[in-house]
């Protein structure tokens, strides 16, 4: 297995998941333009936050580093899942023992590449359709005891998001070196495969309970897919992610197909969830997707089929 692929809908409630720049009493959503039409979104770098808190809410023994006044996390891959899984830019003190140098490192800068790809969450929905402006009031007492409050608008909207994320599977746990005899690139592991294997998923497993978004607790928001499709992939692709498209208030189908097929040819598994009343055409993606071979399960039976797949899989 070299990489693993997820691709998913979430239907949203009244909530501003990831506020754009605003004014002092303005909080808007961040926007994107489509043939002239705003549509709301959610930055990776939010969905990335996201993952790295569900993942530290639900550790289960294992180590994850808090980064520092500047930002910088340990960047030792063996022992911290977040810098495996998420990768870093930080700076080592010289002499400091870290995997890949045994005798102290020399000092410097030092990068790693996120196995773990998120993309941003974009809504499908026009946003001026599905959005109003609420107003929040900051309360705070004056000197003598006295209470004043101002007004501040708060964009607030309904919609239906697609996001996605991509594992590369062969890099967790380890780092790609250069073999100088062959002047090859190989990859050297400093976690045991069943490290690797827990780590993984744990990026899957936090699907089910995402939740650390901005603004929750006034909105309070389930962000966790209602619409999914996973696939485990014997090759490292981003395919799946144009899987999911509306057309006329429906998944497309005909985009469905092709995708399931592209993907097909190099993923030996493909699972299905789907949360009743998210899409209109619901029982005709039900049916193309058992024609194309995928079983469609509850989206939280399909995370827990993923992960009792993974379990079984040799890394």
């Amino acid at each position: 297995m070299r990489g693993i692929e997820v691709v998913w809908l979430s239907q949203t409630d009244l909530t501003n998941l990831n506020a754009g720049e605003g004014e002092a009493n303005f909080i808007d959503i961040k926007k994107y333009k489509k043939n002239g039409v705003e549509y709301p979104y959610v930055s990776g770098q939010a969905m990335r936050y996201y993952f790295k808190e569900a993942i530290r809410r639900n550790l289960d023994g294992e180590y994850m580093c808090v980064p520092n006044d500047k930002g910088e996390t340990c960047g030792n891959i063996k022992d911290c899942i977040g810098c495996d899984l998420f990768g870093f830019m930080t700076t080592i003190k010289k002499g400091t023992v870290i995997p890949g140098y045994p005798q102290g490192h020399p000092g410097g800068a030092m990068t790693r590449v996120s196995p773990v790809k998120v993309s941003p969450a974009m809504g499908l929905l026009p946003f001026e359709e599905n959005a109003v402006v609420d107003f929040l009031t900051r309360r705070h007492r004056m000197e003598k005891g006295e209470m004043r409050g101002d007004i501040v608008n708060v964009e607030i909207g309904v919609n239906l998001y697609k996001c996605g994320i991509a594992i590369d599977v062969a890099r967790v746990g380890g780092e790609e070196k250069v073999n100088e005899k062959t002047r090859s690139v190989e990859i050297e592991y400093y976690a045991d495969t069943d490290t690797r294997k827990k780590r993984v998923s744990k990026v899957i497993e936090v699907l089910r309970y995402l939740s650390d978004y901005s603004k929750q607790a006034r909105l309070l928001t389930d962000f966790t897919p209602d619409v999914i499709l996973i696939a485990f992939q014997d090759v490292y692709s981003h395919r799946l992610q144009k899987a999911l498209a509306l057309n006329n208030g429906g998944l497309d189908l005909e985009r469905l197909e092709a995708v399931i097929n592209d993907v097909k040819e190099y993923s030996p598994k493909i699972i299905a969830g789907i949360l009743p009343g998210v899409v209109e055409n619901e029982n005709k993606v039900r049916n193309k997707l058992e024609e194309l071979g995928v079983k469609v399960k509850s989206t939280n039976e399909a995370i827990k089929e993923a992960l009792n797949y993974l379990n079984k899989q040799e890394l």
